[in-house]
């Protein structure tokens, strides 16, 4: 009887650490927004589109202008990070050459951001847009920003 209280002991103190780090997390990922948001306005940067906990998205980028994509992700158990964005095409060949992959700018609790800079020129063959494809490894929080 001691040994089976002993255990339930321990499993709650298990789950009950597991749900705070998912609180601190929460609050963290609400914190790293908020200073995104700051600086980027303060650059002149306006706010796209955010995706929540996904691993898969997407944007239409235009010409001439500059965007700023940031993952934010759980770094509780030290994931290895894989993110990237790149040009949706059939073409291999365009789909390498335009293919990018975000810095590690710093973490803040159990938070960790990547960051994703790029600028698009005049299109040269007359679209107006194209569309880009973002991948998340973990899955992440995925917040847009531009200026043109």
């Amino acid at each position: 009887m001691k040994r089976l209280t002993i255990s339930l002991l321990a499993c709650l103190v298990l789950v009950a650490a597991h749900a705070q780090t998912a609180v601190n997390y929460s609050n963290d990922v609400k914190t790293v927004l908020e200073t995104i948001k700051t600086n980027a306005f303060k650059n002149g940067y306006q706010h796209m589109i955010s995706y929540d906990e996904t691993s898969n998205a997407s944007l239409f980028v235009k010409q001439n202008t500059e965007y700023i994509v940031f993952f934010v992700y759980d770094n509780t158990s030290r994931p290895t990070p894989d993110f990237k964005g790149y040009l949706m095409t059939p073409d291999n060949e365009l789909k390498k050459k335009y293919t990018a992959k975000p810095d590690d700018i710093g973490q803040v609790g159990a938070a960790r951001v990547a960051r994703l800079n790029f600028k698009t020129r005049k299109f040269a063959d007359g679209h107006e847009q194209y569309p880009i494809k973002l991948e998340a490894n973990p899955k992440a929080t995925i917040y847009i920003f531009y200026r043109g």
